[in-house]
């Protein structure tokens, strides 16, 4: 009987520490932070008038804010402080050295941390706010329906970031322009355009996407 007690504390002490590993390499998911500046490389807020210009309405997401860099994606999709946020890198120089060409401006600088395990939708909103001229009724609107709630900026939207076989970004992104009046005396007119962007990008390499008005730089980071 005494050489049976110590082989079943043996026993015991084994499967407790299997089932504590178990736990733990649950909570151990990978986590991956994302950086991600928005540009834009045409500071004029206004197009030509064309009358088959067809208004975009705008699509509300369940978006999660990021309104502090680097903080962590939790499972109620809100966003906390991530305990190691002192080790990892930014976007900072980037952004100075963007925000230094005068020929470029800086939309959103946005930076998180998150398991890509399930759909985490991130706000993107940024650039001209049109917010007083909407109020004051000095723009045009053909349809109220292209307006979102809160401050009208000239971009707002949702990113996405999946992990199939590669990672890919999703983007939906509306951008909002003024579009001059067919005559003199008429007011100006307020646009809505929608862009759908998907593409895959490489883990730790740094990607440009581009389009007609705006650009995106993003990279994402496997977190040792």
């Amino acid at each position: 009987m005494k050489i049976l007690i110590p082989i079943k504390f043996f026993i015991i002490i084994l499967i407790s520490n299997i089932s504590f590993a178990e736990e733990k390499y649950e909570e151990e998911q990978d986590l991956y932070q994302i950086k991600l500046i928005m540009i834009t490389h045409n500071i004029s807020n206004y197009i030509e008038y064309d009358e088959k210009f067809i208004d975009d309405k705008y699509e509300e997401f369940k978006y999660i804010e990021i309104l502090k860099n680097n903080c962590l994606i939790k499972s109620d999709n809100s966003c906390g402080k991530y305990d190691f946020d002192y080790k990892l890198d930014s976007f900072n120089n980037h952004k100075e050295s963007l925000e230094s060409d005068k020929e470029i401006k800086v939309v959103s600088h946005i930076e998180w941390v998150q398991k890509i395990d399930s759909e985490k939708f991130i706000k993107i909103k940024g650039g001209y706010d049109y917010s007083n001229e909407v109020l004051e009724n000095s723009l045009d609107i053909k349809d109220i329906e292209i307006l979102s709630s809160g401050r009208v900026t000239k971009y707002e939207g949702a990113t996405l970031i999946t992990k199939e076989k590669f990672f890919k970004v999703n983007i939906n992104l509306f951008e909002k322009m003024i579009m001059k009046p067919p005559s003199f005396f008429s007011t100006d007119i307020l646009t809505s355009k929608k862009y759908i962007i998907s593409q895959n990008i490489m883990l730790n390499k740094t990607t440009y996407i581009d389009r007609d008005n705006f650009g995106f730089i993003i990279k994402i980071n496997k977190i040792k």
